[in-house]
């Protein structure tokens, strides 16, 4: 070789040094940036010439570090970290909403509910006894709605998460799509893409902690990334959005559309599989959605038992003018057999002027047959409120204008009792749940659950109307026992525990959810601590190796530097020979 050809060998030789100097540098600057995976210089031995002998060093690419299995591993433990994160942040917010911050607790209301009806009991006739009980009970109802606007409160904070997630998922699934572009581009001129294949697989994590997904690499370079079912979510540079979906049935919960390369959308939630999304899914649809039926379930049964024995009672001031119930029936209703009711029969008592029980009106009811119409005439039978009028085929029975007792459906749906020539009217013993069905003589009021129970205005009004006992006798307290009695009465899931139990089950319940969540966090962080404890093995920047890189390129440099001097001196010579 001439000394013109080691001049060659001495450029390559700083050209080499140089870039991987470069590269150290780098490295270094990027120690603390996420995702990074170290790279390193690939150097061969040039060509040999003519003559077989050496031609210097080439640079065949600067390469990653990294391992594709720790990779794979990282990503996929992702989902499930994702998963349980998000599990255990729900249910201690849930938890937190059982304890109650305000320090009110809805346990402590209803003991002291059931406490004013044993303080009744004991004094019937109390007007401080039944103001404390109207006081206790309009506390318990509001906390019963503040309970259920703090689950519905949370309901709607969840899917506002789920439409954060669906954006954020959105946005890292179209980024992928760029940079599946830049990395397409730069490696088809023979350039090197690590800085983008590097972010690429930082969202890709990023993106699997949300959803779980499937990827590879196509030939391409290109990262395809697919959901549980095979869609794309990213597909060469093309991107798929997630888009929110509220449906009527769902009474405004979203579900997730995924858009298709031909641009139609399809509902994907029952599809994707575990991370942030369906865990936010799973949570409102099962363990909040649970927590708020139970609530309405709990509160509809006690509204149910204090009012089917409070209907049966009477008021030191309980006689009555009349009443409209509570409960308004729809059109379809009203010609429909009566829910909840029981086959046997209610009485109607008769108050005349001076207190005294004049008559007793006693209606049958069948089960399964009667509708609110039929028990209305069954009533007006019985006392006496038809009369006949016309004659021969226009002969029809029609309601007195004037008469002891006479029932009527109101317009709103409502059944509505009036006593007549100077009566009044109290309640008897009824078997059937007649009067809690519809509303009367009722100590609650209830439509819709929860959210709108409250105590009969009536009472709140005139607490001497509370019924403690039965036919307007002084001092009785059977009706007030009966219902303090309710408190340890097996009356829930399927009458095999009481309410306190029903409650502490839930809290329970919750406990028990929340501390697994903690425990399936804590193992599955470890697993992904190890994975990544793997892979920064291979990928991650070490200072030392680094510094030690840096002190070897400095001195080949310094060596290449030299040996170019040196063989142009010795060209010098030759010249000037």
């Amino acid at each position: 070789m001439s000394l013109y050809g080691s001049f060659e060998i001495g450029k390559k030789g700083l050209t080499a040094s140089q870039m991987g100097q470069s590269t150290t540098g780098h490295n270094i600057a990027n120690v603390d940036t996420e995702g990074f995976s170290r790279q390193a210089l690939s150097q061969a031995a040039s060509k040999p010439g003519s003559d077989g002998r050496g031609t210097g060093v080439d640079i065949t690419g600067v390469q990653r570090k990294h391992d594709i299995f720790t990779k794979q591993k990282v990503v996929d433990e992702q989902a499930f970290v994702g998963t349980w994160e998000t599990r255990d942040k729900i249910l201690t917010e849930a938890e937190v909403i059982y304890t109650d911050l305000e320090g009110t607790k809805l346990r402590g209301a209803m003991d002291e509910f059931w406490g004013s009806w044993n303080s009744v009991s004991t004094e019937p006739e109390s007007v401080t006894m039944r103001k404390e009980l109207v006081t206790n009970a309009q506390e318990l109802t509001r906390d019963f709605r503040a309970f259920d606007k703090r689950l519905t409160d949370f309901n709607s904070t969840l899917n506002g998460r789920i439409e954060a997630e669906l954006q954020e998922i959105n946005e890292i699934t179209r980024e992928i799509g760029l940079l599946n572009k830049q990395v397409e581009q730069l490696e088809k001129r023979g350039l090197p893409a690590n800085d983008a294949r590097d972010r690429r697989e930082l969202l890709l994590q990023q993106l699997s902690a949300k959803v779980e997904v499937r990827w590879f690499e196509s030939g391409r370079g290109t990262l395809e990334v697919q959901i549980a079912n095979g869609q794309h979510l990213v597909h060469g540079r093309n991107s798929y959005d997630l888009q929110p979906i509220k449906v009527v049935e769902e009474q405004g919960n979203i579900r997730v559309g995924l858009e298709s390369s031909a641009g139609v959308q399809g509902d994907v939630t029952d599809v994707i599989k575990n991370g942030v999304l369906k865990e936010l899914i799973n949570q409102r649809d099962g363990n909040i959605n649970q927590y708020k039926t139970d609530l309405n379930l709990m509160v509809s049964e006690l509204v149910f038992r204090v009012n089917q024995i409070h209907a049966n009672g009477t008021g030191i001031k309980g006689a009555k003018y009349s009443e409209t119930g509570a409960t308004k029936l729809k059109d379809a209703e009203r010609t429909n057999p009566l829910p909840y009711l029981k086959s046997g029969s209610f009485e109607i008592k008769l108050i005349n002027e001076n207190k005294e029980i004049e008559d007793v009106y006693t209606v049958k009811v069948e089960a399964g047959v009667d509708t609110i119409e039929t028990i209305i005439d069954k009533i007006n039978r019985a006392a006496g409120a038809y009369e006949t009028v016309g004659e021969g085929d226009e002969k029809k029975e029609v309601l007195k204008e004037i008469t002891p007792l006479k029932a009527v459906l109101d317009p709103d749906g409502a059944v509505k009792l009036s006593a007549g020539m100077a009566n009044q009217f109290i309640y008897g013993e009824d078997n059937t749940n007649f009067k809690a069905v519809l509303g009367l003589n009722c100590f609650f009021h209830l439509s819709n659950g929860a959210r709108d129970i409250e105590v009969n205005q009536a009472l709140v009004e005139d607490e001497m109307k509370i019924a403690a006992g039965t036919d307007l006798i002084p001092g009785d307290n059977r009706i007030a026992l009966a219902i303090a009695e309710i408190q340890n009465t097996s009356t829930m899931n399927d009458e095999t525990v009481s309410f306190d139990e029903f409650y502490n089950a839930q809290i329970t319940d919750i406990g028990l959810k929340v501390s697994n969540a903690q425990k399936g966090l804590r193992s599955h962080s470890q697993m992904l601590e190890q994975y990544e404890a793997l892979r920064d093995s291979v990928s991650s920047v070490n200072l030392d190796e680094e510094m030690t890189k840096m002190v070897k390129y400095q001195r080949a440099y310094e060596s290449s530097a030299k040996f170019l001097s040196t063989v142009d001196q010795m060209t010098q010579t030759v010249i000037n020979m």
